[in-house]
């Protein structure tokens, strides 16, 4: 099946999951709990390719709350039976229907919600909660233990668990200021089947310093600039030897594709958005591969409030070769988009992205950075949806000004022979000039 034909499949599985029929489904997959008494659709998750899944708060009529998860993803049919879910056809859709926290995929999602279980495995009184979860894919969850201190727990499918404590103990041996695993007092890992366990790091989230910058202050800008690209350099050789990840922009095509079925309005666009990037790919200079952090924003990067200096780097699932233009887009890309979440909050973050912009194109081809900018952003309209159309639109127009952005340089360049490295002045997102 190519990606139209999966568009078109996800597009009707999205519809079916997310309209007033699912009801029916849920009373069937639950008919033996009791009887349905509401329901509501609380959040949709969608993997291009890969399936929908959609969360569900439940209240039966015995008063009795649930969260329930459908999907149509490929899942472990005998796990999902063992503990309790079931597939159902549902009007010729095939859907597995489970409880949280009975993941089929994630066997150690259950020990990690539980504060009783969890207590007992770690013996010590625990308190839960559950920061994100993506069905079958992961969970991460914050636990303070009786004596205050924070942990987190994060459930990843068992396949996937030794190649990231292997990442985790690369930064734990280097420069690079980490998470620290858990271990007991002779130094032994404390572990499950598909759950690691982290210290929490120092610092707060980079969006703090987001939030605080002015105009003015271009020089700290700079200089916190350079203290994450310091981050970046200390990144040690041994990760080179993880298998490498695709960036957001190597799958362009596939978030087009997921955004135009979240977003029905905006698929032309989206897939336009898409060639655009290709086109810029051909003719940009990506730079060497090197040590890349691969999800490279500010919820990943902790930074001592008052220094400014990185205290952390978290989510290091995707730690590997590849190129550093595309952990600078990351970086870019998430901060385009915080003004329209929350404009209050961010009122210069449109000025610090030109500026960091700028100093960037010193060092990397602005037409790659613009190119991967722009699939960043692409990757983020699905997810705006959820919460409007309003935000998908506004994310969907981010990302096609980061590719004309990028195709303007592009025709400069073309003009005088070469790509400059330098300082430029373009209309970015948000920027008349700058």
């Amino acid at each position: 099946m190519d990606l139209a034909q999966c568009a078109e499949v996800e597009k009707a599985d999205f519809s079916l999951l997310t309209s007033p029929r699912a009801g029916e489904m849920l009373r069937l997959a639950l008919s033996n709990r009791g009887r349905v008494h509401s329901w509501k659709v609380h959040h949709v998750h969608h993997r291009p390719g890969a399936g929908v899944s959609v969360g569900y708060s439940v209240l039966l009529t015995n008063h009795t709350d649930l969260y329930m998860l459908a999907s149509t993803a490929r899942v472990n049919e005998t796990a999902l039976a063992a503990s309790g879910g079931a597939t159902l056809t549902f009007e010729n859709t095939r859907v597995h229907l489970w409880e949280y926290p009975f993941d089929p995929e994630l066997p150690a999602l259950d020990l990690a919600s539980d504060a009783e279980q969890l207590g007992a495995f770690l013996d010590t009184d625990v308190n839960i909660e559950l920061l994100s979860y993506r069905p079958t894919r992961r969970a991460v969850l914050r636990v303070e233990t009786d004596d205050g201190e924070q942990i987190f727990a994060k459930v990843v499918r068992p396949a996937v668990q030794q190649e990231l404590v292997h990442r985790i103990q690369a930064l734990e041996d280097s420069p690079v200021p980490s998470l620290s695993l858990v271990r007991d007092s002779s130094g032994h890992l404390i572990n499950a089947r598909g759950l690691i366990l982290t210290h929490a790091a120092a610092g707060v989230p980079l969006s703090q310093f987001y939030a605080q910058f002015e105009p003015r202050s271009s020089l700290t800008a700079r200089a916190v600039l350079a203290t994450i690209e310091q981050t970046l350099n200390d990144l040690p050789k041994t990760i080179m030897l993880f298998p490498r990840k695709p960036a957001w922009v190597d799958r362009c095509e596939h978030y087009a594709h997921a955004a135009g079925v979240a977003y029905p309005a905006g698929a032309r666009r989206s897939a336009a958005v898409a060639e655009t990037i290709r086109t810029l790919l051909a003719h940009a200079d990506l730079g060497p591969i090197q040590p890349v952090h691969g999800d490279f924003y500010e919820a990943n990067v902790l930074i001592d409030p008052v220094t400014l200096a990185t205290t952390g780097v978290l989510d290091l699932d995707s730690l590997g070769p590849g190129h550093r233009v595309h952990d600078w887009a990351c970086l870019l890309g998430h901060l385009a988009v915080l003004p329209s979440l929350a404009p209050t909050r961010y009122p210069y973050a449109e000025t610090l992205c030109a500026q960091w912009f700028d100093e960037l194109s010193r060092t990397v081809d602005p037409v790659a950075l613009c190119a991967s900018t722009a699939g960043v952003v692409l990757s983020l309209v699905a997810g705006a949806r959820k919460r409007s159309e309003s935000l998908a639109e506004s994310r969907l127009t981010t990302a096609e000004e980061w590719a004309a952005a990028g195709m303007e340089i592009l025709t400069e360049s073309s003009r005088s022979q070469a790509i400059p490295l330098a300082p430029i002045s373009h209309t970015l997102p948000g920027q008349a000039t700058h």
